[in-house]
Parts: structure tokens; C-alpha cells; sequence
């Protein structure tokens, strides 16, 4: 999954430091996987005698995108609706989302008879939602 930087905002203390910056990223899977995400990036994820004054944009951009596999186990599934035609399931989209140690995700996916080789897509559950999210992340992100 190709991720884009879509934002880096920086958090001044009130000593005039900066005590964390979020980083806003925003990638897709063919259509199938929309991932947004604003993860926020602590002085514990630097380097020993690193600041945020001494990264860039794009050393930021890599801190958050390393995170990034680090949470998607954890996101919750707060819906999934079928699209019937035909008085038939054709496939269903899924949200779900994670607010977590500052950070926040969202991810939408569209998924197909083809994600459930086991099951006729109008007899999936929860669980069987959240392997085949679990699959197409896992081929994007090893990780995960």
C-alpha cells in the first residue's frame, strides 16, 4: 500500500518545545482497503538524542508509517452493510476504527464472494469480516 502524507502538525509545550507531532496518513488497496489515519509520534519514538527539530517531513512521515502496522491489529469494527442485487449479497463494506494513545485510524473496506471462500457471503459474521480485512492488510502491511 502506497501511503501518503496528507499533514504533519507539531504540539508546543508550554516551554516552547515540541512535545509531539501527528502525522496525517491516507492510503488505498485497489479500491478495497481505505485506510486514514492521523498518528501521533512521542518523543519515546525518536532516536537517543534526537528531537523533532532535528527530523523532516519525511523522517516524521516514516516514524508514523512504521506505527501504523503496529496499531491495525487493534482497530474495532463498528459496522458492515451488504449490497444485494437481485435479492442476492454481493458484497458488503466494513468500518472500522481505533482512537488510541493519541492516534486515530479509520478504515473502510469492500469486500466480495472472493474474500470468503469457506461461506456464502449472505452467512458471514463479525469474525469473518474481520479475517478477511486481517488477510488483505496482512499482504500490505507483513507486519500487521
Amino acid at each position: 500500500m502506497d501511503l501518503l502524507n496528507t499533514s504533519i502538525s507539531y504540539n508546543i509545550d508550554g516551554t516552547g518545545n515540541t512535545s509531539s507531532v501527528i502525522a496525517g496518513l491516507r492510503g488505498e488497496v485497489e479500491g478495497r482497503v481505505t485506510i486514514t489515519a492521523n498518528i501521533t509520534i512521542y518523543p519515546t519514538d525518536l532516536a537517543e538524542g534526537t528531537t523533532f527539530d532535528d527530523l523532516s517531513k519525511k523522517q516524521l512521515f516514516a516514524l508514523a508509517t512504521k506505527k501504523l502496522p503496529v496499531a491495525l491489529p487493534k482497530l474495532s469494527y463498528s459496522n458492515y452493510q451488504f449490497f444485494v442485487q437481485n435479492d442476492v449479497p454481493v458484497r458488503l463494506t466494513a468500518y472500522s476504527d481505533l482512537s488510541s494513545n493519541g492516534s486515530y485510524i479509520s478504515l473502510s473496506s469492500t469486500l466480495d464472494q472472493s474474500d470468503f471462500k469457506d461461506k456464502p457471503i449472505g452467512s458471514i459474521g463479525y469474525e469473518d469480516v474481520k479475517s478477511a480485512v486481517k488477510t488483505i492488510l496482512t499482504q500490505e502491511f507483513p507486519t500487521s
